[in-house]
């Protein structure tokens, strides 16, 4: 720790993601955005960049739940009828021609990848715009588990990602992103976004993040 202006400032990687402290936050990891046959798959983009990362990705959720650190799981929604969706927002969803029906709720699209499911010390909120505060229930799920520090990952790198971890920061939570957890369709606009967290984030890999957390358990049980 250190001290600024008296007050006590995590500040290494160690002491930002304690466990008692941190919650993993898994963004949008769902059919329609990761698998060949969903909404990305069907309209042509670009999966090879998150299909690549999509292992790192469902075993650090994975291992984070086996380790006691809480998931909050955010899914992605698109009421039936466009009654999720205003003039402006649908403008911007087909600005590029495509279905403004993705993540449907019940549909396969709307389902996690396959291997992730939240359990008994999860969470899960369910939002209709990119950032994943923006008229949910998030915020209050973590300060009602007195979360100080978030470690975000998933799908996509420059859109819902950093949308949620720019109002992470902004709402003073420690803001952490898992670098080789990131998945986009896009590849130049996935690396303009790594510049940014660089610039303003701490970036640390999965496995660097979970080995802090391995070792912390193993001395608690001591």
């Amino acid at each position: 720790m250190k001290r600024i202006n008296g007050l006590e400032v995590r500040d290494s990687l160690e002491e930002m993601i304690a466990p008692s402290c941190t919650a993993v936050v898994g963004v949008d990891l769902q059919n329609d955005f990761c698998h060949p046959e969903g909404y990305f798959g069907r309209h042509g983009k670009d999966l090879s960049l998150t299909l690549e990362r999509l292992p790192t990705m469902v075993s650090f959720v994975r291992e984070s739940q086996a380790l006691g650190v809480p998931v909050i799981f955010i899914r992605q929604v698109t009421l039936p009828n466009g009654h999720s969706d205003s003039p402006a927002w649908l403008r911007f969803k087909t600005r590029d021609g495509k279905d403004p029906n993705y993540t449907l709720p019940g549909t396969f699209g709307w389902d996690f990848v396959e291997g992730l499911e939240p359990g008994a010390n999860d969470s899960l909120v369910e939002k209709t715009r990119p950032d994943a505060f923006l008229n949910t229930c998030l915020e209050r799920v973590l300060r009602s588990r007195g979360i100080e520090t978030l470690v975000i990952l998933g799908v996509n790198t420059e859109g819902c990602v950093e949308s949620t971890v720019r109002t992470a920061s902004y709402l003073d939570y420690y803001t952490v992103v898992v670098e080789d957890a990131l998945g986009s369709p896009n590849r130049d606009r996935h690396d303009a976004s790594l510049g940014l967290y660089r610039a303003r984030y701490p970036l640390h890999k999965a496995e660097e993040i979970l080995s802090l957390w391995r070792r912390e358990i193993r001395s608690a049980a001591v």
